[in-house]
């Protein structure tokens, strides 16, 4: 597979800058380039191979020994050009021999680099696997920490979503007792109303009755006055007086029927005031039963309605608490998920 030359050319230029850095000529090792140029071990080790030769490249001529067709040519030309050219063919060799060895030393070196530099890689490997473990562990953990929490969460949202519910029913049963109090009150009104009229008419009868009474007196008082003026007038003609007589009689009848039925309706008025009198008294009686019996659920009321306020008040806190820490356990999480991801620079 063809190395990629963005690759190829981050190991050279990260060859090349060390071995400008370094004081005494010496060329980089495979893990200085490696760390440098952030590359594969492969790869580093494949470029450095052809830095190297190209480092100590020299450009030579290519010698062919002389063809046998040009001795008799060449012979004539004389020794000394021969043996100059055996002998420029010598260093040639000389210099490739000694380019071989250079090479093959360099072979070596990189061998020696490259076995040193795989142990250090293999110890760091080790080393991120122990952490990787140590790593899904902890993550292990957390995710079964996070259920737990997740778990405790739902059930305070249950409670609180129950507290809330008991609440919301406090408080219609709180409305219910004060349109019952509010119902009772106005009946309470009512029958200090039915009371006050009654004890109206009672007055009206007994004024009514007063005024028979006066009536009564009135009719003795002129029945008097009538007998003296007959006493007065018993010369007057006995049709008269038998006229007057009967007139008197039935103005007398008629009012001791009057007075009769004032004093019936008076009897039936104060037998119905003391009944509604009683009435009123046992009404106002069970009014003031209920009244504390609707104050006595009130207040029981008041005091569910309090503590379940104050149970979703905690049921609401211990949620806040255990959302507060769900957070920190995600971000807890996400940071070591973070450092599980490989670093773009390994590639």
């Amino acid at each position: 597979m063809a190395l990629n030359p963005e690759v190829r050319k981050r190991i050279i230029d990260a060859a090349d800058e060390l071995h400008a850095a370094s004081e005494t000529g010496e060329y980089p090792n495979v893990e200085a380039v490696r760390q440098r140029s952030r590359a594969g071990m492969n790869n580093v080790v494949e470029v450095m191979q052809e830095w190297r030769q190209n480092q100590r490249k020299q450009v030579q001529a290519v010698r062919e020994p002389l063809p046998a067709n040009l001795h008799g040519v060449l012979q004539s030309m004389g020794q000394n050009l021969w043996e100059t050219a055996q002998q420029l063919a010598n260093e040639s060799l000389d210099t490739a021999r000694a380019a071989f060895e250079s090479e093959k030393a360099d072979l070596l070196q990189l061998s020696v680099e490259q076995s040193d530099a795989y142990e250090k890689q293999a110890a760091e490997l080790e080393t991120a696997h122990l952490r990787i473990v140590e790593l899904e562990r902890l993550v292990e953990v957390a995710g079964t920490t996070g259920q737990a929490i997740a778990q405790q969460l739902e059930d305070v949202q249950h409670a609180l979503l129950s507290s809330e519910q008991k609440a919301t029913l406090a408080e219609q049963k709180a409305d219910e007792i004060e349109h019952r109090a509010a119902d009772l009150r106005a009946e309470l009104d009512h029958a200090h109303t039915e009371a006050d009229r009654l004890r109206i008419e009672r007055d009206k009868a007994q004024d009514r009755a007063e005024e028979a009474a006066k009536q009564a007196e009135k009719a003795d008082a002129r029945t008097e006055q009538l007998r003296e003026v007959l006493a007065s007038q018993t010369e007057k003609a006995d049709l008269t007086i038998e006229q007057l007589r009967d007139s008197l009689a039935t103005q007398i009848a008629k009012s001791d029927a009057i007075i009769e039925q004032l004093r019936t309706e008076l009897t039936e008025t104060r037998t119905k005031a003391e009944a509604s009198d009683q009435l009123h008294a046992e009404q106002r009686k069970r009014t003031a039963e209920e009244v504390h019996r609707s104050a006595e659920r009130m207040a029981k009321a008041e005091t569910e309605c309090d503590k379940a306020r104050m149970a979703a008040a905690e049921a609401r806190e211990e949620a806040a608490t255990l959302r507060g820490q769900l957070e920190a356990t995600k971000t807890q999480n996400a940071a070591m998920l973070a450092a599980l991801k490989p670093s773009p620079a390994a590639n």
